[in-house]
């Protein structure tokens, strides 16, 4: 079973997990992060820009890299994840641009882009610290459920609750790409330290289930965290609604 902590609120939420990072980060100038996107994470980032504000945090050493990217977004386009990050974290803080790093979904070849940033993860000693978020069918980055899971950096095929979740940052549904790189469930169990986010009460019932999941089922890709042996979950209480995990307060890092 994984451990949940609930906080009241999701400010609260978003500023535990930007301990989290922090923490990290104090503990290793040059961390190896990788990041997630959509809503829950805003708060998050807004958090560890505000530490860096105050001198608190220092990225100017660390590496950021994309969970995911939709095919075929360029990097600036505003509905592109390098472009969620930029926006909400990299130009908030000293993080150099050529430490942020995305797959290439414009490249001639994805499956040799998919093994590219495969080896430069790699290279760079894998991550430090991932955050994630979670679907409401379990997905992890966009590993979504189904038999078999590649344990690397590969191209999947959205399925039609992800592409419906996600039309709400599109002007119609039609425009969300319907495939993505994404890290692989290896890639992703590799990383020191694992957070995982959630918030509001759309997630309860999917929180629920990875908070009572006992074994690995490949089509609920979040019990593969099953596997791996530093995990911490941090939710709101309307996440949290259906189980009843241990309260733990914010405190602010020197």
């Amino acid at each position: 079973m994984l451990n949940i902590t609930m906080t009241d609120t999701y400010d609260e939420m978003s500023a535990l997990a930007a301990q989290h990072v922090v923490r990290a980060l104090h503990e290793k100038p040059d961390l190896v992060m990788a990041l997630p996107t959509g809503g829950t994470p805003v708060g998050m980032l807004a958090e560890m820009c505000r530490l860096a504000r105050a001198g608190k945090a220092d990225f100017s050493r660390a590496f950021s890299f994309n969970i995911d990217e939709y095919i075929a977004l360029a990097k600036d386009d505003p509905q592109s994840y390098y472009g969620f990050l930029a926006h909400h974290f990299y130009q908030h803080v000293a993080i150099p641009a050529a430490n942020t790093f995305v797959p290439d979904v414009l490249a001639d070849s994805l499956s040799a882009e998919c093994a590219r940033y495969e080896r430069a993860i790699r290279d760079h000693g894998d991550f430090d610290i991932t955050v994630l978020g979670i679907g409401h069918d379990g997905h992890i980055g966009f590993n979504e459920p189904h038999a078999t899971h590649s344990p690397v950096c590969h191209v999947i095929d959205l399925n039609a609750e992800t592409i419906a979740a996600n039309a709400r940052f599109f002007a119609r549904q039609e425009d969300v790409p319907r495939q993505a790189i994404t890290l692989g469930i290896g890639t992703i169990l590799r990383s020191k330290a694992i957070v995982l986010i959630a918030s509001g009460r759309s997630k309860a019932a999917v929180m629920k289930q990875l908070h009572d999941c006992t074994r690995v089922d490949p089509l609920f890709p979040a019990s593969f965290l099953l596997l791996h042996p530093n995990v911490t979950l941090i939710c709101d209480s309307e996440a949290a609604s259906l189980i009843t995990p241990q309260r733990q307060q914010y405190e602010d890092p020197e």
